[in-house]
């Protein structure tokens, strides 16, 4: 039933953790709509958006956005330099070229078999150290059912699904591939930790692996923090123009060190393997250049380090948030003033379009 004429609004939907999909978020709106009275705007984490897109114009949502998980990885990762085995830069001894965790690996993120499987391919797992489910915890399903699916689907060609099958069946032959937990069935959830940290610190780089990745939006969770944390240079496997997104918020990355024109590369697939040519070259060097070259970055660790860990970082965002919200109330107006004191509210009107300019106005 919905709400009476006299509800107020508008309603702020804050769908500001997990990526926004239209069809996996359909219920979820669509019994929104259907209990309550708009307006609504659609508070988010994402800019740039074909799903978000899709979703104001069927539903007639405004949207405003802000950058959610600095406040999660903030959260999480404060007191991080009181771990143990946590080892600055300079005091490394560095045995493996790259780190990179892949736990969940059911429907979109079944690219992350296929990075696995192009690591394989290329020869150079046995430089990293590899997190990977073949039974991803989420939905309980084999990768093969997984990449099956995917190409069922129309995701990933019939090629690449056969050949990412026969790849990931022969990496993990004769053991699983885990850095760690290979006790335990399924990977656990690990995203409010900083582990595990020996592995870590003697790894060169960190393969940030997204959650998104085939969209088109901006969307980074914390996963893109926990590098920057612990001062180690990163590689992003994401969507297309993430890194350039991330550096409008003032931090630096490595195009200095190698070619980071994959983040503009438009063809998942074209993208995926940039980044498989970076992690091959940074294999080919010995340890001895690879510390070399992490001593000469300290200046860019340091920078982002010290940006991330800055109250002003954290208040900046906070304070976009609520400008955000403070201006899109403008276009919102209640008859007369009443007391917040009262139980009966009268709703909330959008504002004739001529009144302000349609930044925020859908439908």
């Amino acid at each position: 039933m919905r709400n009476p004429p006299e509800s107020r609004g508008p309603v702020f939907i804050f769908y500001d953790q997990e990526p926004l999909n239209f069809n996996y978020n359909k219920n979820l709106f669509d019994y929104i709509v259907s209990t309550t009275q708009g307006p609504y705007v659609l508070v988010n984490t994402e800019k740039d958006s074909v799903e978000k897109d899709r979703i104001c114009d069927h539903y007639k949502f405004a949207s405003i956005d802000y950058f959610f998980h600095i406040f999660a990885a903030a959260d999480w990762y404060r007191g991080h330099q009181y771990l143990p085995h946590l080892v600055e830069p300079a005091q490394r001894t560095l045995n493996k070229s790259y780190i990179t965790f892949n736990r969940l690996t059911s429907n979109e993120r079944v690219y992350r078999s296929i990075f696995v499987s192009k690591l394989f391919k290329q020869g150079i797992l046995e430089h990293g150290h590899v997190s990977y489910s073949d039974v991803c915890p989420d939905n309980h399903l084999p990768s093969a059912e997984n990449l099956t699916k995917a190409r069922d689907d129309r995701l990933i060609s019939s090629e690449l699904c056969a050949d990412t099958i026969h790849n990931i069946t022969l990496a993990q032959q004769p053991n699983p591939l885990r850095i760690d937990f290979a006790d335990q069935k399924h990977i656990p959830n690990q995203s409010m930790a900083l582990s595990p940290l020996p592995q870590l610190m003697e790894s060169f780089v960190f393969v940030v692996t997204e959650t998104c990745y085939w969209q088109t939006k901006t969307h980074l969770t914390e996963k893109i923090f926990k590098p920057i944390v612990l001062k180690m240079p990163f590689v992003l496997v994401g969507c297309a123009d993430n890194l350039k997104y991330l550096r409008n918020y003032g931090f630096k990355t490595f195009g200095d060190y190698w070619d980071e024109s994959y983040d503009s590369i438009q063809d998942p697939i074209e993208r995926m393997d940039a980044v498989v040519k970076i992690l091959n070259n940074i294999s080919s060097m010995s340890n001895q250049q690879q510390q070399e070259m992490l001593l000469d970055m300290q200046t860019i660790l340091e920078h982002n380090y010290q940006l991330f860990n800055s109250p002003a970082f954290i208040a900046k965002e906070w304070n976009t948030l609520k400008q955000s919200l403070t201006d899109i109330s403008k276009y919102y107006r209640r008859d007369i003033d009443i007391p917040f004191t009262i139980n009966q509210y009268r709703q909330f009107i959008p504002l004739a379009p001529n009144e302000h300019d349609s930044k925020y106005v859908r439908g």
